[in-house]
């Protein structure tokens, strides 16, 4: 399933900041997190935002993954009843 900017599904952030940055930037309230994060901080109307920034996708496999997709499931599908049949022997 793609994310970010190639997303398949329909965003669930509505923020300005979210959707003028292509999805890729959001701010995460520090008082929320329970560690400390690696991203810098803003601050804004005096509380604290950690800025996330989304990684951009490596898209060498989109066309095999895509064209694969139906395929996939039913190898995986096929792959766990031999499991089960093993299991229940």
């Amino acid at each position: 399933m793609e994310l970010g900017e190639f997303a398949e599904e329909e965003h669930i952030g509505t923020t300005k900041h979210f959707l003028e940055t292509g999805y890729t930037e959001w701010y995460i309230p520090v008082n929320k997190v329970d560690r400390a994060l690696s991203y810098p901080i803003k601050v804004i109307n005096g509380q604290q935002f950690y800025i996330a920034h989304g990684s951009k996708s490596n898209r060498f496999l989109e066309n095999a993954e895509f064209e694969t997709r139906n395929e996939n499931s039913n190898i995986v599908a096929r792959k766990l009843k031999e499991m089960l049949m093993e299991v229940c022997k």
